[in-house]
């Protein structure tokens, strides 16, 4: 009878932290109209408003991506009175189109406030958001399983030698994948063209942190 090898199971969790390189400055147009025609029109006034935008900026207009478009009908809630109940009806109010759209460039404080400036000063007049990431998202998970992997093999060799044993080979590694938040935004809360026209923006974004786990097995010899 053949006997059962011993074995020692170890997670192992992997650390990084990493300031972002990278700003991804996102930008939601919305146009109203009763007539989609007239609405889908407008919209597409908007995001060449904003193309143009982001050219004086000293972008190219191809580097304003969509990330989002639809169209939609919207109501609103009408009371009336039906008897002595009061009661509710959909009114039609229109159709809404709105397009998210993105523009990706590596951080600077000054072609942050560069774009943030012109495009928020533009006719087309965009809601904004700004997010800070890494730019080689592959690189910083990278860190993340060579830590994790050190990790698991400082406690396994620990453990061993607190029991006496020696670590033998590694017969598994388990590992499920999972994404990596590797972005960090920043809500503006104010009147931002109004903001901007007397102020600049010294962002100093924080460092970008992230975990994993990974599970190894081992044999003891």
């Amino acid at each position: 009878m053949t006997e059962a090898k011993r074995t020692i199971h170890i997670k192992g969790t992997g650390h990084a932290a990493q300031i972002p390189d990278q700003v991804v400055l996102s930008m939601t147009l919305t146009a109203q109209n009763k007539e989609y025609s007239a609405a889908m029109k407008i919209g597409s006034q908007q995001v060449e408003m904003l193309r143009e935008a982001i050219v004086e900026a000293g972008f190219k207009a191809d580097d304003l991506k969509t990330t989002n478009f639809n169209v939609r009908s919207v109501y609103e809630d009408e009371e009336y009175r039906e008897g002595n109940s009061k009661r509710y009806r959909k009114i039609f109010i229109g159709f809404e189109c709105r397009h998210d759209l993105k523009l990706t460039f590596d951080f600077d404080n000054d072609k942050l406030n560069t774009a943030v400036d012109t495009v928020a000063v533009s006719l087309s007049q965009p809601k904004i958001s700004i997010a800070f990431t890494i730019k080689d998202a592959d690189a910083f998970h990278d860190k993340i399983l060579k830590s994790a992997a050190e990790n698991a093999r400082r406690k396994a060799e620990i453990l061993c030698a607190a029991l006496g044993v020696k670590l033998g080979k590694l017969l598994e590694i388990n590992y499920s994948w999972s994404e990596v938040n590797i972005q960090r935004e920043v809500v503006l809360g104010c009147a931002l063209p109004e903001y901007v026209k007397k102020n600049s923006f010294d962002f100093q974004p924080d460092e970008i942190k992230a975990n994993d786990t990974v599970d190894f097995l081992w044999e003891i010899e």
